[in-house]
């Protein structure tokens, strides 16, 4: 996955024509990432908070990009599941968490920006999950409701959101709305700013989902989709390479490839608490017992 069709054919001595050929007939080989999971995985081995994001990619014969859904486990950085899909709405994240469930998984939170349909899809198939907004996300869309990239008149205002409402350690939905209420006796003459509060108080379950205490796997549960964030501009380096698939087959099936070669990967970069990724792979972290790693790639 990290060298081009060109490089590979002058170091085997090929056409390129020919090497596209034998990598087709190996990829053509290669199970699809879901059904990897439902044959090696032990699903007691995920963590059960699950980061997710749409990344858009282009297909031929569609008018705009279509997005690659998928998600990663935050304790094991696996890939459990992953899908293209014709939108991202809440019946293609229903197919989405649907998948996620025949696999074993058992969804505790899930992470994820601002996207209405993942939280219902969510819920629907796992009721009991929590939800978990992007801070980042969201500060971003309260910072673009404000207009402070262009204009200061709120900017003291935003900083003051920051200070008193995300820079504190679990801040739980009541301190949240107690905040809010503070911020709003200050500042009750400004509609704008009346707005933007309200706007917070009304998220405020799913900005403290990570708080509760009441449960072992919220004490892991980030606060940010940092994690697939990084994933995603990895893919995204990939995709230039490519301009875009012939069909939502091939789409799909270099997607799902990738998503492989990923889980196949050993990490070399991990920090802090995940230090002690570093020198294997995330499959590794789910296996079965009874089962040992695929070799689906060459080293």
């Amino acid at each position: 996955m990290g060298a081009s069709i060109r490089s590979l054919a002058l170091k085997h001595g090929w056409s390129v024509g020919l090497t596209y050929k034998k990598l087709k007939a190996e990829v053509d080989e290669l199970p699809h990432n879901n059904s990897v999971t439902i044959q090696y995985c032990n699903p007691n081995k995920f963590g059960g908070v699950l980061v997710v994001d749409g990344k858009y990619v282009g297909v031929k014969g569609c008018k705009q990009k279509i997005p690659f859904l998928w998600g990663i486990d935050y304790r094991t950085h696996d890939i459990p599941i992953c899908m293209l899909a014709p939108s991202e709405n809440y019946q293609a994240w229903v197919q989405f968490f649907t998948k996620l469930k025949n696999t074993g998984y058992h969804l505790h939170a899930v992470v994820a920006d601002d996207n209405e349909a993942i939280r219902m899809a969510a819920h629907y198939v796992f009721p009991k999950a929590l939800c978990q907004l992007c801070h980042v996300h969201f500060l971003e869309n309260v910072r673009r409701q404000l207009r402070v990239r262009s204009d200061e008149t709120y900017r003291d205002f935003m900083k003051d959101i920051e200070n008193n409402l995300f820079r504190i350690e679990k801040l739980g939905k009541k301190k949240l709305k107690k905040r809010c209420f503070e911020l709003l006796q200050i500042h009750q003459d400004d509609p704008v700013k009346i707005a933007a509060l309200q706007y917070i108080a009304e998220h405020r379950k799913w900005l403290t989902g990570y708080v509760h205490s009441d449960a072992w796997y919220h004490q892991e549960c980030p606060k940010t989709t940092n994690i697939i964030e990084s994933y995603n501009k990895h893919l995204q380096g990939r995709l230039k390479t490519i301009q875009g698939f012939e069909s939502v087959k091939t789409a799909e099936q270099w997607l799902s490839t990738y998503a492989l070669y990923r889980r196949l990967k050993p990490f070399t970069d991990c920090s802090k608490k995940f230090r002690k990724l570093n020198g294997i792979c995330s499959l590794s972290k789910t296996l079965r017992k009874d089962k040992e790693l695929p070799e689906f790639f060459l080293p």
